[in-house]
């Protein structure tokens, strides 16, 4: 079984008649990962909704419309084809028709690969362009990608300010790393790099070190009563890690729900500290991805879903610890 999907670089070169949106590449990707053993993409609407870990819209109606009509604009711009299961061309369809989807082959076969482990843990649309963006200069003789606020903007198609929003959200989620640019003799500030792996102290320029070790001094405390730090980093790297190294599925210990759960009543009275907002941001992206898993059926007939007998076991562990130091107190 392939472990990445093959994204033709024309589609994430900015000028390129083939260049797409990020929701285009998004969908894009949604169909490659969607193909069978035989190679074949047999979708609907609704399927393609229900396989993606990132919300196209603010309800499912929007975004099951959102990604219809993506699937047209990348059909418009010959990056795919669709037929009925019957091989007729289709130009209209409804969100649960089946459909057989090809994504056509170019001359120039260039590609960039990303892997499924990465493309899984995406929480917006547009962190895979940027990580894309970048990852495809991983094999130059830098491995760097110089890009100015303006560049990103085009890739992107969007606004400066949203554009330098989405690179600094995929750099925090760790996914590409900045070299801020010195100015130079002239006045004028160079280019930022960017790179999937990170710069070494003897790389990175006189503004990448003042940020790094002299402007950003961070105490990482916590001040939740029941947790202490080096747990509240243990639960961080359980929602953050999907497989150990054999390859096997991991999933989170009922503990780091009741961490997210205190988590969540800490911020809504007093705020949070910086590693509480990391561990909650962990928490909540990992439970919103182990929600789209499938219904179980338990032994009475009721259907159910894993995660949300975890979230209810925290709640219980919670309301009797808490009736609990109440009669102490």
């Amino acid at each position: 079984m392939m472990e990445f999907i093959m994204i033709n670089n024309q589609l994430i070169s900015d000028g390129n008649e083939f260049h797409l949106t990020p929701q285009e590449l998004y969908v894009y990707s949604l169909l490659s990962i969607s193909r069978d053993f035989r190679e074949d993409i047999y979708i609907s609407v609704s399927l393609l909704h229900a396989k993606g870990q990132i919300d196209l819209a603010s309800n499912k109606k929007r975004a099951v419309k959102a990604i219809k009509d993506t699937l047209i604009s990348l059909r418009d711009k010959k990056v795919i084809r669709f037929t009925s299961i019957d091989g007729e061309l289709v130009d209209e369809f409804n969100a649960n028709d089946i459909l057989i989807a090809e994504l056509v082959e170019f001359e120039d076969i260039s590609h960039t690969q990303l892997k499924f482990d990465v493309f899984n843990e995406l929480t917006d649309i547009r962190q895979l362009y940027v990580y894309l963006a970048t990852y495809r200069w991983s094999n130059s003789e830098s491995g760097i990608f110089t890009c100015s606020k303006s560049r990103w903007a085009i890739i992107l198609n969007c606004s400066e300010s949203t554009a330098i929003q989405a690179v600094n959200k995929t750099i925090e989620a760790g996914l590409i790393h900045k070299n801020i640019g010195d100015y130079n003799d002239t006045g004028k500030q160079n280019t930022n790099q960017y790179r999937t792996t990170p710069f070494e102290n003897d790389e990175i320029t006189h503004h990448s070190f003042k940020k790094k070790y002299v402007e950003k001094v961070v105490e990482v405390e916590t001040d939740l009563e029941h947790s202490t730090v080096e747990q509240l980093k243990e639960t961080e790297q359980r929602f953050n890690k999907f497989r150990d190294e054999n390859g096997e599925d991991v999933f989170p210990f009922e503990q780091d729900y009741v961490a997210v759960l205190d988590l969540r009543k800490q911020e809504r009275e007093v705020g949070l500290t910086d590693i509480e907002k990391r561990v909650l941001r962990a928490g909540e992206n990992r439970i919103k991805k182990l929600k789209k898993q499938d219904y179980l059926i338990d032994e009475y007939g009721n259907e159910f879903k894993i995660v949300d007998r975890h979230i209810e076991n925290a709640r219980l562990y919670i309301k009797n610890r808490d009736e609990m130091n109440s009669e102490y107190h």
